[in-house]
């Protein structure tokens, strides 16, 4: 049974509940860890027992010999703070301001869109203050995606207009690296704005997951290559000093789990496991973290960030499938931390219980790669963090979990395998967001409509005399087929696009 939100409105920080696993949403992105430190990340009622302390987006570019980086492992010295960034003047916004989580749910849109015509409504908080608008002209117009119910290209719920969003239960934050101090003071700041959807199912058997969405918009002026994204998570898993880490490379996933046969304190004879899922992105490398360890602990300065980032110890010698992972021979090398038997370079299984160490407190890290992320563009990332309980093997339990989500988002959240039966107009057809910079059309002016013939965005003309136009950067934007409405001095064309959103 979902329980839905608690009052209206945005805030600060909010809890995000199916009323299964309930989660909390700070305004910066971070999940899992209330401003005191202490984690709310749990099942049912049972809120002394935690999968995840938290977890942030870790980043690091290099242009050229320059390295640009940031990391967020802890609620007490972040490094993303809320709020955009000035289109104009590329600076920050002011993080107090934008300090708010926007919370909404599938059962309030609904009465909304069945009521909005009725005498007397009056539009919920929660969907009028949506920030599809605001009152500043050097903010992007693409902020959170809505349904123009009207076709005004205005975001007005009083006409019908409302959210457009994954789930039935989903928190929306808006977030950049530019407004405090950099931990890495030798380094430089990326200037990258993250747009966040973090959402969950009211269904049965999405009730241990919890979605994010992340848009990371590059609004700097440069062009890095590479770029390299991570999402850090510090395992609770009840008591969190009896914990073990490994990485799943086919699932792309990194996971923690319980150590022992017994979660003292925490979860008891129910053993806890929680997984971070890379759903449309392959890993690149993952690395886990060791406390005290000259090594294996959290990277320090702005060079032993970019060597973790790269898929290296801290200190740049390669991660060695075998033992501690600090020595070992040429054809022992592995970008993946404890990949157990999923490494196909490796010919033997690496585990953190041949490691040597005890189970303990761990923090883990799974990283992708750009070859490139150039300025004005963007990345969509999804990911997914998946919990389990069994008595017997957590493990396999959480394998099951991960396998159903996965199931899940390639036939529902995404669309794959699509394919172009006549040949359109305009090109490149598919068009990939993010990858290709142009779509190439002999026209005057042309709009992007959905299936049902909403105006989804107008395309910007770069280039008059060859015709190209770019696709804005917009977040209603997922993969599937949309419609170019195209227009000439004596002529309208409507011509079937597909858009890949990777």
């Amino acid at each position: 049974m979902a329980m839905p939100f608690a009052g209206f409105g945005q805030s600060e920080s909010a809890i995000l509940s199916n009323g299964h696993l309930s989660s909390i949403v700070q305004s910066n992105g971070s999940l899992f860890a209330n401003k005191d430190g202490n984690p709310i990340n749990y099942l049912d009622d049972n809120n002394a027992a935690s999968f995840m302390r938290y977890s942030g987006s870790w980043m690091a570019g290099a242009v050229e010999d320059t390295v640009y980086a940031n990391k967020n492992c802890n609620w007490d010295k972040q490094q993303l703070w809320p709020g955009p960034i000035d289109t104009v003047t590329n600076l920050p916004k002011n993080a107090v301001t934008w300090s708010k989580v926007w919370r909404i749910s599938r059962e309030s849109v609904e009465f909304h869109r069945t009521h909005f015509e009725s005498s007397g409504y009056q539009v919920s908080e929660r969907i009028d203050n949506w920030p599809a608008k605001h009152g500043d002209n050097n903010i992007s117009p693409f902020m959170a995606p809505y349904i123009d119910w009207n076709l005004n290209g205005v975001y007005d719920p009083e006409n019908g207009d409302y959210p457009s969003f994954e789930g039935d239960y989903a928190c929306y934050f808006i977030a950049n690296d530019l407004f405090g101090e950099n931990i890495f003071p030798q380094a430089n700041k990326l200037g990258i704005e993250i747009q966040g959807l973090v959402y969950a199912f009211d269904r049965k058997d999405l009730e241990n997951t919890i979605f994010v969405k992340l848009f990371l918009i590059n609004r700097s002026t440069n062009d890095y290559a590479p770029f390299y994204f991570g999402q850090y998570v510090d395992y609770q898993l009840g008591n969190r000093f009896g914990n073990q880490l490994e990485t799943d490379v086919n699932r792309n996933m990194v996971f923690g789990f319980n150590g022992d046969a017994l979660d003292e304190n925490g979860f008891g004879e129910t053993l806890p496991a929680a997984g971070t899922v890379f759903l449309n992105h392959k890993i690149h490398n993952s690395i886990g973290f060791i406390d005290g360890d000259s090594v294996r602990s959290l990277p320090r300065n702005e060079k032993e960030m970019l060597n973790v980032m790269q898929g290296l110890w801290s200190n740049g010698n390669p991660k060695y499938g075998v033992g501690s992972g600090l020595s070992g021979s040429p054809s022992q090398i592995t970008n993946f931390v404890y990949p157990n038997t999923t490494d196909s370079k490796l010919n033997q299984s690496w585990t953190d219980d041949n490691s040597g160490d005890t189970a303990g407190h761990r923090h883990g890290l799974g990283v992708i790669k750009y070859d490139r992320f150039k300025s004005k563009s963007f990345k969509r990332i999804d990911l997914a963090y998946v919990a389990a309980v069994d008595k017997s093997d957590v493990k396999s339990r959480l394998m099951e979990e991960v396998d159903n989500v996965l199931t899940f988002y390639n036939s529902t959240l995404t669309s794959q395998n699509v394919s172009v039966k006549e040949q359109p107009m305009a090109y490149p057809n598919p068009f990939v967001l993010g990858q290709d910079e142009v779509i190439h059309l002999n026209v005057e002016s042309v709009e992007l409509t959905d299936s049902r013939g909403r105006r989804i965005a107008f395309l910007h003309k770069v280039d008059n005399s060859e015709n190209k136009f770019t696709i804005p950067c917009n977040e209603k934007l997922t993969s599937g087929v949309y419609y170019l409405k195209a227009v000439n001095s004596n002529s309208l064309s409507i011509n079937k696009v597909i858009l890949i959103n990777n």
